[in-house]
């Protein structure tokens, strides 16, 4: 269950900072290894939007339900809600270049399948379904992989218009896409699309074949599965921008799936709708997002972050009243290029988030969390809308979700993000500790850390003040308990203490410290008043060790 979250949490949110001079938006296109994977992922966009409308209009075409066309939506997103957070946990310990191919290939060969039937002429709805889940399930374990790697394409200062040209891309193709695909699917019928789709896998997987930089070099051993996750969840737990992007784009998503679940039936419904007037429909979408791409870094900079995500969803939720509403495509055709905008506006600023305010230990599972939340939101929504379709029709679930929309924006106004800043996260080194003098196992048995404080009576307060972010950090980084105490036949004597799993885990804590971790340290340390810096002591678990052969 998600926590409520406070502006209080772990980073200040000053309202508005002031406005940091920053590179063009196409500034990234000058690095060799984004600009190449760039283009090839725009061709696999493309390809991906023409499948889909091509498989939508299948399943529509077939008569199926209002429930089976949104069951395309589900297909789509269940794998990335179930299956992303481990593909992020292996994609923060391990190459991430190779886990992109390894989910490329995967998709490829669900992409190759769904043409194989459908040249086969024994495509149904049921097929199709099955066909989309698999790639699906590819795209789970690319994403996290995908968008965690960015950060390993270009410089640390150009990553918010690196992740904005991505989203770019993306809508690129969603404009040009499913007008490509209508156009084709009128022209040569869908098993041509589908096949056009296997083709433009080829070129991204060349693309990430080609890639080669240096490693990060890693000085401890990867984290299991499920430690990963623990490690993932715990951080969420008590990071405010992970949960506070969760929540809100999973409200985003539960709304505003009904656009995507619900619009081949608005098109096939519509007094002048066919297969081209929904490529088209998906195209304004598209070039709205488009536009509204070189809007976003202005209207951060007018409003800040969290104003525009509000701004966005209040207006998505306008558009989708509309829809609800009317049926000429002179008012629908606008209001999807305004979605578009919004759509672009709210998703970007989630991502760039997640990209810039998250530690590189964590940030592949991080926006897998994220993609959860989207996803998972999308998933739902997209079972609900299409359910609700069959009883109060296309329109009346528009309509419904517009409401949900706007009350969501108006609810969710006051929690705010911290605008937008990547220098606090970068890594700080820390002293590490001197091995045990005894023979012990890393991985076995957990490590009681505890440091001394001497604290002038008169700075109690303000070192009590100070500790409450410190909690927040050692539990976030990896602690399974923590505990302030202080002394009570020497009040100036204060203890911290903390439990961490095992020896590996402590020595990852210190790995995982960043510069706005190392300055909320540092204020405490400087309230201490001693003849040496605060002192620190490690015990070590006697299960560790193998004391039941040793004789008493």
């Amino acid at each position: 269950m998600l926590q409520s979250v406070s502006p209080k949490n772990d980073l200040p949110l000053d309202a508005e900072p002031e406005a940091k001079p920053h590179q063009g938006l196409f500034s990234p296109f000058a690095i060799t290894a984004f600009r190449i994977i760039w283009i090839a992922n725009l061709f696999a966009n493309l390809g991906t939007w023409a499948q889909s409308v091509a498989a939508a209009w299948v399943v529509t075409e077939a008569h199926a339900s209002p429930l089976l066309v949104a069951m395309i939506q589900v297909a789509s997103a269940l794998p990335l809600v179930l299956l992303s957070i481990l593909s992020g946990v292996l994609a923060d310990n391990h190459d991430r270049r190779k886990i992109m191919l390894a989910g490329l290939c995967f998709e490829m060969s669900g992409a190759i399948f769904l043409s194989t039937i459908a040249f086969l002429g024994i495509l149904d709805p049921i097929l199709l379904i099955i066909s989309i889940l698999w790639i699906s399930i590819g795209g789970a374990v690319t994403i996290p992989a995908w968008q965690a790697a960015v950060s390993e394409q270009v410089p640390g200062e150009m990553l918010g218009n690196a992740v904005l040209l991505n989203s770019v891309n993306y809508n690129v193709a969603r404009a040009a896409g499913p007008a490509l695909g209508g156009l084709m699917l009128s022209a040569v019928g869908p098993a041509w699309v589908f096949l056009f789709n296997c083709l433009c896998y080829l070129a991204l997987i060349w693309a990430i074949w080609r890639w080669r930089r240096e490693l990060p070099v890693r000085t401890l051993p990867p984290e299991g599965l499920m430690q990963g996750v623990v490690a993932a969840l715990r951080f969420t737990q008590y990071s405010s921008v992970t949960r506070l992007v969760m929540l809100r784009s999973f409200s985003f998503g539960i709304s505003a799936s009904a656009v995507w679940a619900l619009l081949p039936l608005l098109a096939h419904r519509n007094p002048d709708g066919d297969a081209a007037v929904y490529g088209y429909m998906l195209g304004a979408l598209g070039a709205g997002a488009i536009g509204g791409s070189l809007l976003v870094n202005r209207g951060r900079l007018l409003i800040g972050t969290s104003r525009l995500i509000s701004l966005a969803g209040l207006t998505f939720g306008l558009v989708m009243l509309v829809l609800g509403t009317l049926d000429s495509l002179w008012a629908i055709f606008p209001a999807l290029l305004t979605g578009g905008i919004c759509w672009i506006a709210a998703v970007a600023s989630y991502n760039s988030a997640v990209q810039i305010l998250v530690p590189d230990w964590v940030k592949a599972r991080a926006l897998a969390l994220y993609q959860t939340a989207i996803y998972g939101g999308l998933a739902l929504g997209s079972y609900l809308w299409g359910h609700l379709a069959e009883s109060m029709g296309v329109k009346g679930a528009l309509f419904s979700a517009g409401v949900l929309m706007i009350a969501c924006a108006f609810l969710l106004y006051p929690r705010r993000l911290p605008e937008l800043d990547a220098s606090s996260i970068a890594h700080a080194d820390s002293p590490q500790p001197g091995q045990p003098g005894f023979a012990f196992n890393p991985d076995r048995g957990s490590v009681l850390v505890t440091i001394e404080y001497r604290i002038p009576q008169e700075r109690t307060r303000d070192f009590v003040r100070a500790s409450r972010p410190l909690r927040r950090l050692r539990l976030r980084n990896g602690a399974d308990r923590w505990a302030l105490y202080r002394d009570a036949s020497e009040p100036e004597l204060w203890q911290e203490t903390m439990v961490v799993e095992n020896w590996l885990q402590h020595l990852r804590m210190l790995d995982r410290l960043t510069i706005a971790d190392k300055a909320i340290i540092d204020n405490l340390t400087m309230l201490h008043r001693g003849d040496g810096p605060p002192r620190v002591r490690h015990g070590v678990s006697y299960e560790s060790g193998s004391y039941e052969t040793l004789q008493p």
